[in-house]
């Protein structure tokens, strides 16, 4: 299972948003939506653009993605292999990041976002925002309006 997650040494829990709202501190829901380290240049890098790119817009699976990147699935896993990353990863970045951006920031409903971020449907979404966070996508929404 592939988690989001920042620092182990700063964070306790496997729930990072969870414990960004109970220490209070800006700084970790910062951490946690900073890139990975590995992809301030290389091929986790291009990945995420084109994974930016693609939000919203079109297929956020690994064959149009490797497509776009002039490579084969298979080199494009080989490649993130190399740095220890894996496609699921990234993308699960990418997403959880716009994720919290379109519940914070937007009117956007739960269904649409599960469709901009390339969801097969809203219970996957939830399952996925869940596993980021231990909040489903209406709780945490919920949460960050009434702080606000």
């Amino acid at each position: 299972m592939n988690h989001i997650q920042p620092d182990q040494a700063s964070l306790s829990e496997d729930k990072p948003l969870q414990q960004a709202r109970l220490s209070g501190d800006p700084n970790i829901l910062d951490q946690l939506l900073a890139p990975p380290e590995a992809t301030s240049f290389g091929i986790a890098a291009r990945v995420i653009d084109v994974l930016e790119q693609r939000i919203g817009k079109a297929s956020l699976a690994i064959r149009p993605v490797a497509s776009d990147l002039s490579m084969s699935t298979r080199t494009l896993q080989r490649r993130l292999q190399e740095h220890n990353l894996s496609f699921a990863a990234l993308r699960d970045h990418v997403r959880f990041r716009h994720a919290v951006h379109f519940l914070k920031d937007t009117a956007l409903s739960v269904d649409g976002i599960s469709r901009i971020l390339d969801f097969s449907d809203r219970t996957s979404f939830t399952s996925a925002f869940k596993r980021w966070t231990g909040m489903s996508p209406t709780g945490y929404r919920r949460q960050v309006r009434q702080r606000f």
